[in-house]
Formats: structure tokens, sequence, C-alpha cells
């Protein structure tokens, strides 16, 4: 299967942000969004208000990743009503509410997202996996730069496609973090649906972005021979 690459909108310029996402529609088909409150990962990054203003700038899938603290029903209806396509959510997070979480995302025409913390295993969805639309395995621990991709995800990314093949689940698989030029070829050989691509692998490589994405997919080409 040929992966997609899925721009990580953390990594792009905020002060040219149409400019940006103008250049980006010709090339992607989905985008990443981090939402982050400081408390869940010592970052913090946009907030469904951009999400609203993002919106008429583009028709590609938005895929909003809530890292919020506490995870209130309000951040989720929130991120609905601005725009997003996915909700995707940390496993570890919504163990208590989780069927309340997919019948809010369900029942608003959106799909439902599930993210997996590096040392989260597969199995904690095993009640609820064939409701999913996607799960994004962390390659790193969020909150953390500079870190290096935990080799046990991608074991992981090949048993969720083992298991997908096995009962007939149609949820897509993504990786975020990690993914470079000394790991690409791991990743690769995964057959991951989606790599989040940001500022290492995208975003740094041209201030034009048909540029930038053009030397992103040759290096890609190239890592992974």
């Amino acid at each position: 299967m040929e992966q997609r690459f899925v721009p990580s909108l953390m990594g792009m310029d905020l002060m040219n942000v149409q400019q940006q996402i103008e250049q980006l529609n010709e090339h992607a088909d989905m985008y990443h969004l981090d939402i982050i409150d400081w408390h869940f990962a010592k970052n913090m990054f946009i907030s469904p208000v951009f999400i609203e203003q993002l919106r008429p700038l583009t028709k590609a899938v938005l895929d909003t990743h809530l890292m919020v603290e506490g995870l209130p029903l309000d951040i989720i209806k929130a991120s609905i009503d601005a725009g997003s396509d996915i909700i995707s959510l940390h496993a570890e997070d919504i163990q208590r509410n989780v069927f309340k979480y997919i019948g809010m995302i369900k029942d608003a025409g959106k799909k439902f997202g599930v993210v997996l913390n590096p040392s989260v295993p597969l199995d904690i969805m095993r009640y609820y996996i064939d409701q999913v639309d996607l799960i994004t395995f962390m390659g790193v621990t969020p909150g953390f730069p500079k870190q290096s991709l935990i080799p046990c995800v991608l074991d992981k990314i090949r048993d969720a496609h083992v298991l997908r093949e096995q009962k007939g689940y149609q949820f897509k698989t993504m990786i975020d973090g990690g993914s470079h030029k000394g790991t690409m070829k791991q990743v690769n050989a995964t057959g991951v649906d989606h790599i989040i691509m940001g500022s290492t692998c995208l975003f740094s490589m041209d201030r034009d972005l048909h540029k930038a994405w053009s030397i992103m997919e040759e290096n890609f080409n190239m890592w992974v021979r």
C-alpha cells in the first residue's frame, strides 16, 4: 500500500497560514492538528478557534488530536463544531467514558480516532476497536523534543494490520513522531497507511511548500530504498 503523507500543522509558519495552506492543498488531502493545553504535555498549540478559521481554506480531512487534561466533553464538541472530520483521543484517557465519546463523535457524523502512546498496548481497545476509524501510533512520548523512535511502536503497527486483516476491521493506521531519515525505511516497512510529516521532513525543506513537498517525496523514496 502506498503511504499518504499527512502534514502536522504544528510545523507550519503561523504567520503565513493561508499562504501555506493554499500551497499544501495541492498536495495533501489530510491535515493533522494538535490541540495541546500545556498540562497533558509541556507544550501548547492552537484551539478550536484556529480550526474554525482553517476550515474554509481547505477541503482536506482535518484530523484533530486532543491532548487536553481531563478531556472535557465541551472541548470535543467545540472541535466538532469547528469543522474537524476526525476526533482523535488518547486511549488511556477515554476508558471510563469511551462509549459516550464514541456516540458523541459518531452522532455528529465525524470519525473516531484513537491515539496510542508507545507504552499503551493495542489490546486496550478490544471492546470498541470495531468502531475505530483511525489509530494513531505515537512514535515518541508526547511533549519531549528530540526523541528517537521507540522500536516497539513498529511492532504494534504490524500487529494492528494483522488484526485488521483477520477481523475485517476498517480502521486506518498512522504514525506520529520519530519518522525521519534514519528511521523511514523501518517505518515504511510496517505498511502504515499514513505518515505524519512536520518540521524535520517537510516544513524545513523550503519556504515554498511546493518545493518542500517535492523534496520530502524525493527524500522518502531515497530513504526507503
